[in-house]
């Protein structure tokens, strides 16, 4: 409970206190890589004004270390964190979902449809493929081997193979072969190979 507390507090001083792979992105951003890693990228108007970045990247790494004192190896690092032309972004790096579900308190899940399921995920029986066709999720992995994101954010998304669909349509866009947006913070799926 300390640790969502603390995460809810980190994110409210930089929205108050202010206005994933290769280049960071502009935008809020989830990107999973094919190890699972979990890229959240958090980017916000920033006025120096009212608070020093300094001191929020030391609050940042304070939280981070009080995190990963828990266990035997850093599961959680901050990639970077910059503060240019107004606009503050902070990159983490988790080693898988479960961390970034424990340290954030928000739901993300990656990992195979059918891992899913045992998790006790109860997924929709019809997506969306990029052409805006249903399709039926035993169809999508017919061959055991699809992946799913499942995460309750709206933010932009990137995964690390060909998104196959998506589920609620009226929530996530296919954005590139890769990509989606999520539009609004409610359950979504993304199954990808």
């Amino acid at each position: 409970m300390r640790k969502i507390v603390s995460f809810c507090l980190l994110m409210c001083s930089i929205l108050l206190f202010s206005g994933c792979f290769g280049a960071a992105p502009d935008q809020d951003t989830i990107s999973v890589d094919k190890r699972g890693r979990v890229t959240s990228t958090i980017v916000e108007d920033f006025d120096k004004e009212f608070y020093d970045s300094e001191e929020l990247e030391s609050e940042i790494d304070e939280e981070l270390a009080e995190y990963n004192q828990n266990f035997a190896a850093d599961h959680i690092r901050k990639e970077m964190f910059e503060v240019e032309d107004g606009i503050a972004t902070l990159q983490l790096v988790f080693d898988e979902s479960q961390y970034y579900k424990d340290y954030t308190g928000l739901e993300l899940f990656v990992g195979t449809v059918s891992e899913a399921e045992e998790e006790g995920y109860e997924l929709p029986a019809y997506f969306v493929n990029p052409e805006e066709n249903a399709v039926d999720v035993e169809e999508l992995n017919s061959e055991g081997d699809a992946r799913i994101l499942i995460l309750e954010e709206a933010v932009q998304v990137r995964v690390p193979g060909r998104i196959l669909a998506v589920c609620p349509e009226d929530n996530v866009t296919v954005t590139g072969d890769r990509e989606a947006a999520v539009a609004e913070p409610e359950l979504s799926y993304i199954i990808y190979r």
